[in-house]
């Protein structure tokens, strides 16, 4: 057993050949990770967004903005004062944090909920931190700035569909491309079943870049 701490990672029709294209930059950037990791993160960035929108967009009319290769400044004055997030979808019913993790293997549940074990073809361990822990700076940030608007701020981690299964207890925000329309809807039911007005997603991502210019301001 090993211990892994590696960090993770048109919007309105779905059309083939952009999924097609998407899956390409998902391959190709797995393969050249270890060799260009910054580029390579904002094309695995791009190419979730390509997948994404699609999904949020059908689930709102096409009222949601998606974005990628946002950061967030969530501990200012600190060592580490930011954090990066492959994709921000801001809709009508919440915002989602949603970041892809490249892991091979059975995903299932460890010993706490801060960690997921991956168990691969030949039955090696590897610990992982849990994505839905990495996210919680960029989630906690989001639910300050966003905090007058009452808005549901979570996060979801896409794992590669290739070679990659879940167990069925591991959380719900964990998942693989075709379980995110399921995921989305419940959402949307979800805050639906809360009878409140929906949000206003324009105002909400214009809250959030204005978060984000106030951070590129400051010396």
């Amino acid at each position: 057993m090993r211990k892994h701490n590696q960090d993770g990672m048109s919007t309105h029709d779905p059309l083939n050949e952009t999924a097609a294209a998407a899956d390409d930059i998902f391959s190709h950037s797995c393969r050249t990770e270890a060799t260009n990791g910054a580029a390579n993160r904002q094309g695995v960035s791009r190419a979730l967004l390509m997948r994404i929108a699609p999904i949020f967009q059908h689930a709102c009319d096409g009222r949601a903005q998606v974005r990628h290769s946002v950061e967030l400044e969530h501990a200012p004055g600190t060592k580490n004062p930011t954090t990066q997030v492959d994709c921000l979808a801001i809709t009508p019913f919440g915002v989602f944090v949603v970041n892809h993790f490249n892991w091979t293997g059975l995903v299932k549940p460890w010993t706490n909920e801060d960690e997921l074990a991956v168990v691969d073809d030949r039955g090696d361990v590897t610990i992982h931190t849990s994505p839905l822990r990495r996210a919680k700076p960029a989630v906690r940030n989001l639910r300050l700035v966003l905090s007058q608007h009452d808005c549901p701020v979570e996060s979801v981690a896409v794992l590669g569909e290739a070679g990659c299964s879940l167990h069925p207890t591991v959380p719900d925000g964990v998942l693989t491309l075709p379980d995110l329309h399921y995921f989305v809807r419940t959402r949307l039911n979800r805050f639906r079943a809360t009878h409140r007005r929906y949000l206003d997603a324009d105002n909400l991502a214009s809250h959030i870049d204005w978060s984000c210019s106030r951070m590129r301001s400051c010396p």
